[in-house]
């Protein structure tokens, strides 16, 4: 079911996007709520799941993970489920995402160097039931939108 949103709970999710941190009496300053209110708005948000979690964004790149991958799989759509929870439990993977088109999975990888990404590959992804891949390095991310601006 869709959750509507208002104004105020718009206004609410912008200011948390610019910081996550902020205390509710920031947020009802930028706001121009009642701190009772934001408190309020916040609790209707999580139990509705619109807010899901309040975590910090990760620069990978100063942890030593340079290398951003995505890798294309086509493969035999009764075995699905088990490919996926065996990348579950792979750290480095990062997103796996369902698909249409010519592949059924897409999934998001991080690494160190390209010897570690040559063992994923050549580890992780030789189950018969995976017909072919393809793996894209990111050079750039040149563009991320939070849909609520």
């Amino acid at each position: 079911m869709e959750t509507q949103l208002d104004d105020v709970d718009l206004k609410i999710i912008k200011a948390l996007q610019k910081d996550a941190r902020a205390s509710l009496r920031d947020v009802a300053k930028e706001t121009g709520v009642a701190v009772g209110t934001v408190q309020n708005r916040l609790s209707k948000l999580r139990e509705s799941s619109v807010l899901k979690t309040f975590r910090p964004v990760i620069n990978y790149n100063k942890l030593g993970y340079v290398i951003d991958a995505l890798v294309a799989i086509r493969m035999h759509r009764h075995k699905h489920e088990e490919l996926i929870k065996k990348l579950l439990k792979i750290p480095n993977v990062m997103d796996i995402f369902e698909v249409t088109g010519d592949v059924d999975l897409i999934v998001r990888v991080q690494f160190k160097d390209p010897e570690e990404l040559k063992a994923f590959l050549h580890k992780d992804l030789t189950e018969e039931f995976i017909l072919s891949s393809i793996t894209y390095t990111v050079l750039t991310k040149i563009h991320k939108r939070d849909l609520i601006q």
